[in-house]
């Protein structure tokens, strides 16, 4: 039994201890003074330096090859008849997306990336948003994980999940792409595991979790000392200059931070070793697979100001990072057990050249159009050549084709030609042309009937176009022409 399972079934006794389990979490969460120089500190980190050296050198002398450690990187999915949770079944018809609790204040919402959601549809943001929410709420707050019943090679099992979410009017294959978005570019969700269940009875899925946070007020002590941890790596790296030192001073602290584990389990339905959270590389004994290595990279750089993605293979994880215009890729697990940084902003086709036979660095299908190409040479002054741009933008100013009618007392009815790349429009309307005060309306369709209007009275009607950034915000494009139109 490896240090990490050991730690987990330790912390697992002390939460059935209850006031014990207090007890030690409070001094879990002490901050980690970076000047103790006690004995047997220095000698852990001795030993552990020791470790990693012994390790790469090992691998060195495998004939230079890069060695693959085979790691099952396939998400769990389980599909269910009758999905509930201890709230009992979600409503179908509830709004996707919701505003009971904003992201806009989350001090976490922001820790991630936000290119793969960029790329989404409409529908497939809500989702996306929604399931952020639920997470971030845990993050923040101090509930205990919800639980549901699954079926495992026919014997029931519990799970601890997220609250249920609907992705109605989405197919089974775009709920599960959102899903490897938001898991991937999320790392600072340390609790979520690599798991789907859901229903296509209900079209309602949730997220597996890891049972050692289930525990609102543990999971509250974990995420202090993470957040402690990240706060001292966060003020290194705003102390580099430019975005390329940033980047290669993450890389760096990922490489020395953390120690592959070959011992790793694979075949854990319920990743008790929590090997594809970040959580394994950022707290513990800093042990874990290219899962935790690739999310930790991604988590330093976002909170960095750096564009950096997943991307995952079958057997394998890595990062893709943008500098400037360019993006290029990052494998902190290959050049960590080699000892150098040969796979440090590389082409696809560097990566694929020292591919062994399981082809590490073949994107799985879910990346398709997701996943950036990476096919310019790295240069050193790229980050100086372009400024980097937001993944999220405006949408461009609404096209003045906003047209008027009314055939019904008090209605009007207001149409526009679409806008291609939004998320939805904002139909703004007054009684008076300089829009003060105004009503609006959010609509996803380019045709809508306003009513409650005065009969008689004169409307001035405006449009614009909207899209959805990863904090549940929208942004907004410019304004249509007024168009006037009196009520009947």
């Amino acid at each position: 039994m490896n240090t990490k399972r050991c730690i987990a079934g330790g912390m697992a006794l002390l939460m059935l201890a209850g006031g014990v389990f207090s007890n030690s979490a409070q001094v879990l969460a002490q901050p980690r003074q970076e000047t103790d120089a006690s004995p047997d500190k220095l000698q852990y980190r001795q030993q552990k330096t020791d470790n990693k050296q012994v390790q790469k050198l090992k691998l060195k002398q495998e004939d230079g090859q890069q060695i693959a450690y085979p790691v099952n990187m396939q998400t769990e999915f389980v599909q269910t008849d009758n999905l509930q949770n201890d709230a009992g079944t979600a409503s179908l018809r509830r709004i996707q997306v919701n505003d009971s609790y904003s992201l806009a204040d989350s001090v976490w919402a922001d820790s991630g990336s936000d290119y793969y959601f960029s790329l989404l549809n409409p529908e497939e943001k809500k989702l996306y948003l929604n399931l952020k929410k639920h997470a971030d709420r845990y993050m923040t707050g101090t509930d205990s994980f919800q639980t549901t019943q699954v079926s495992r090679s026919g014997e029931n099992a519990t799970v601890f999940i997220l609250p249920l979410v609907s992705y109605e009017g989405l197919s089974t294959a775009q709920m599960k792409k959102v899903f490897y978005c938001f898991l991937y570019e999320n790392p600072q969700y340390y609790f979520m595991r690599n798991s789907v269940i859901y229903s296509e009875n209900t079209n309602m899925m949730t997220v597996g979790l890891y049972e050692i946070f289930a525990d609102g007020q543990t999971r509250a002590d974990y995420t202090n000392e993470f957040a402690r941890q990240l706060e001292v790596w966060d003020a290194q790296i705003a102390a580099a200059g430019t975005i390329l030192e940033k980047e290669r001073l993450i890389h760096k602290l990922v490489c020395d931070e953390v120690t592959y584990d070959e011992t790793m389990s694979a075949d854990d339905p319920d990743d008790r070793q929590m090997s594809q959270s970040c959580i394994s590389a950022v707290l513990f004994d800093k042990r874990t697979v290219c899962a935790g290595y690739a999310q930790m990279f991604a988590l330093l750089c976002g909170r960095a100001g750096i564009t950096c993605v997943t991307v995952t293979s079958p057997g394998h994880a890595w990062n893709k990072v943008r500098i400037g215009e360019n993006w290029y890729n990052v494998d902190c697990t290959w050049n960590d057990c080699r000892g150098d940084d040969t796979f440090f902003n590389v082409t696809d086709a560097q990566l694929l050249a020292a591919d062994t036979a399981i082809k590490e660095h073949v994107p799985s299908e879910e990346w398709a159009n997701a996943a950036p190409e990476c096919t310019a040479a790295f240069d050193p002054q790229a980050e100086h050549k372009a400024e980097e741009t937001a993944n999220v933008t405006a949408p461009e100013k609404m096209t003045d084709t906003v047209a008027l009618g009314s055939t019904e007392q008090g209605k009007l009815s207001v149409t526009f030609e679409p806008l291609a790349g939004c998320d939805g429009y904002t139909v703004q309307y007054a009684s008076n042309g300089a829009m003060l005060p105004a009503d609006v309306m959010d609509t996803e369709d380019t045709s809508l009937v306003l009513g409650g209007l005065s009969s008689g009275k004169a409307y001035y009607v405006r449009v614009r176009a909207y899209r959805w950034n990863s904090k549940g915000q929208k942004v907004y494009g410019a304004f249509s022409k007024k168009v006037k139109e009196t009520v009947l």
